[in-house]
């Protein structure tokens, strides 16, 4: 009851203590985007409005760095006037430090004692000042044989954790955070960033020993910009140049707990953290994005300017900083000034919501998601989050809709656990009871068969059946490529036991069964948004590469002294395709009745239908063509290999045609507009 009651307390204090805004009465000049749940970008409420420049009238040239203390005190980095400045809130100046003392200050933070810090990237040192202004200590390149001879030490910024020890991140320093104890000694590099895992480098390391890995020439990760650590000690960075791990989260052992793909941006500059987890990003365009604390994106809005007047706009933005409330200031090198940007209505809801639900209290966030989703329905977070209420409420049909309108597998996974589980128990002891009076019956029925011949009518049917209908049978020889695939490929070379007609029936079922699929195929192993589908696009995946594969194998054929003729290879191309053909659709039905739990019983039954059609294709192409084991598989690489050239034929050609269509119709308008 305690509890809630500050939890209370503190959402009115939140409240009072922002000015609201409301989306619809402010004009920025800017679009704020957000993401939907399928992943794509579009325009939602404003986020944050400009409400003014910090400290207009203050000396400030070139702000490079800015810091935001626990009592809201502002502090600027200025390379330009060479000293570090401190503000109230209001933007009266209260402190200057290193007016006598500092040459390129590039980096600002304070600690807990109010002593101010400054990376000095023109004389190579960190300075530590008093809050009153007072030089303390210096803290230049480490001594320590650990840190290395060749190491650089090029401070740009700097931040102080809570046990004081000082994190530098340097220019060039590809191994890590500089770590430096109070009293300067060297303590380690710390969260060094990582390369993006490729194919290139997995085969490396495969084939090559690790002394010949040391002589060969070593990719380094870029070092990381800049850095932030909040209020748990938890240490965030930024990296420019790459968008594999360009935020990251570290932990007490420097590892990333971020999505390493949390945003495709190759322009960030600077990362700052609110007070309830959220991440703030600013790059050079302009553009500042937020996340919440688990790296899910929020919003981007902001932009740049070749005007010096655009409020909201920026020209050269260096840094970022969110102060106690929610407002965000970004420092603009060029212009000489600090934006500050408010929350919205809209944001200020997102915020409490949040901040509710990464606090545990989901059944009290609910009415702040309903709130955001009357606003702006595809706000995929808010329905993740509203079904995570849902589910602690065990409201588990809603919460599944929810999910899915999230597109949030996992919580899908889990919420669909406990449906099933719940359908389980409800109706499990009837279906052992049909399926036990099934059995019976079958046993009933074999045993009066033997005595009276009961289902003789009906073999005589089938019997008449399959005589008259000669294609119903070549069509169901499928399934002897699955009890007797040898047998059944002899039969179909020597004996016909197939025609072109059943085979092209077959392709017509290999179609109709892969568009089901896709549609069948259940919410957690599906990757595809049904209403984006093109089911022409997807019918060509299909046809266009068995065209492909029959074509080339039998001109390839020809050539390697293959006996097959077209129509073996037509034909035995598709029944070779027999457990696909048999099993896809039960096993995409399945897939409806799985969890991730069971994620293994999808997955793997797909890799043995897929592993059993290339070894009976395999055999067919042996069988039909009268081929050794190593002449088959010279032949299927040649067949692939013709198909690639034959792909980059066309490619090449439809390039040039439509280079010539549009030469020509350049022409054709030319003449239009000289007539």
């Amino acid at each position: 009851m305690k509890k809630n009651v500050t939890i209370l307390l503190s959402i009115v204090w939140f409240l009072l203590m922002f000015p609201v805004y409301s989306s619809a009465s402010v004009s920025v000049p800017y679009k704020t985007e957000t993401l939907t749940a399928d992943g794509n970008i579009i325009e939602t409420q404003t986020a944050y409005v400009p409400i003014g420049l910090f400290a207009k009238g203050a000396e400030i040239i070139n702000p490079e760095d800015i810091y935001i203390s626990a009592e809201d005190e502002v502090i600027v980095a200025d390379s330009g006037t060479q000293t570090v400045k401190k503000f109230d809130v209001e933007g009266n100046l209260i402190q200057e430090y290193g007016s006598e003392t500092l040459q390129q200050p590039m980096g600002v933070t304070a600690d807990q004692n109010n002593n101010v810090y400054v990376a000095d990237y023109g004389q190579e040192i960190v300075f530590k000042f008093s809050e009153s202004g007072e030089l303390l200590q210096e803290y230049a390149r480490p001594e320590s044989p650990l840190f290395g001879r060749s190491a650089p030490y090029k401070p740009q910024k700097v931040s102080i954790d809570q046990r004081g020890n000082i994190y530098i991140i340097g220019e060039s320093a590809t191994n890590g955070i500089i770590q430096l104890s109070q009293d300067g000694s060297f303590l380690g590099y710390y969260g060094a960033n990582t390369l993006e895992p490729t194919f290139s480098g997995a085969l490396e390391s495969f084939i090559t020993t690790q002394r010949q890995r040391a002589n060969l020439f070593l990719r380094e990760p870029p070092a990381a910009q800049n850095i932030a650590i909040d209020d748990q000690g938890l240490t965030y960075t930024i990296t420019s140049g790459t968008a594999w791990e360009a935020i990251r989260k570290l932990n007490i052992a420097g590892d990333n707990i971020l999505p390493p793909d949390i945003t495709e941006e190759t322009n960030l500059l600077d990362v700052a953290v609110g007070g309830i987890g959220n991440i703030y990003a600013v790059g050079n365009d302009g553009v500042i994005y937020e996340f919440d604390s688990s790296g899910n994106f929020l919003f981007s809005f902001g932009g740049s300017t070749e005007e010096t007047n655009r409020l909201g706009l920026m020209v050269q933005p260096t840094s970022i900083e969110v102060d106690s409330v929610g407002r965000v200031y970004v420092t603009d090198q060029e212009l000489g000034v600090i934006q500050v940007y408010e929350p919205t209505e809209f944001t200020t809801i997102l915020h409490q919501g949040l901040s509710l639900f990464e606090d545990g209290y989901y059944v009290e966030s609910e009415t702040y998601w309903d709130e955001i989703l009357s606003l702006n329905s595809s706000f995929g977070l808010a329905h993740s989050a509203k079904g995570e209420a849902l589910y602690k409420q065990q409201s588990f049909d809603e919460a599944l809709t929810e999910f899915t309108l999230a597109n949030d597998k996992d919580g899908y996974s889990t919420a669909f656990w406990e449906v099933r589980y719940q359908w389980m128990e409800d109706n499990l002891a009837t279906v052992f009871i049909v399926l036990f009076t099934l059995l019976v019956l079958r046993f009933v029925i074999r045993i009066l068969d033997k005595k009276r011949n009961l289902l003789q009518p009906l073999r005589r049917l089938r019997s008449k059946w399959q005589q008259r209908f000669n294609l119903l049978n070549e069509v169901l020889y499928v399934k002897n490529f699955i009890r007797k695939p040898l047998d059944s490929l002899y039969y179909l070379k020597e004996y016909e036991k197939v025609s072109i007609l059943s085979a092209s029936i077959l392709y017509m079922v290999l179609l109709v069964e892969y568009i089901l699929m896709i549609y069948w195929t259940g919410f957690l192993f599906s990757d595809q948004a049904l209403e984006e589908i093109n089911i022409f696009f997807e019918m060509g995946k299909i046809v266009l590469p068995l065209i492909l594969f029959i074509v080339i194998n039998y001109l390839v054929s020809t050539i390697t002294e293959g006996e097959g003729r077209f129509r073996d290879v037509y034909n035995g191309t598709i029944y070779s395709l027999a457990p696909f053909l048999l099993f896809v659709i039960p096993i995409t039905l399945v897939s409806n009745v799985l969890t991730y739990n069971e994620a293994f019983i999808y997955t793997l039954s797909f890799q043995v239908i897929i592993a059993w059609c290339v070894i009976l294709l395999f055999m067919t192409i042996k069988e039909i063509h009268d081929y050794s084991f190593w002449g088959t598989v010279r032949n299927i690489l040649l067949t692939l290999f013709g198909m690639f050239l034959t792909v980059l034929i066309f490619f090449v050609l439809y390039v040039l045609f439509d280079q010539v269509y549009d030469f020509v119709r350049s022409i054709i308008q030319e003449v239009i507009l000289r007539v």
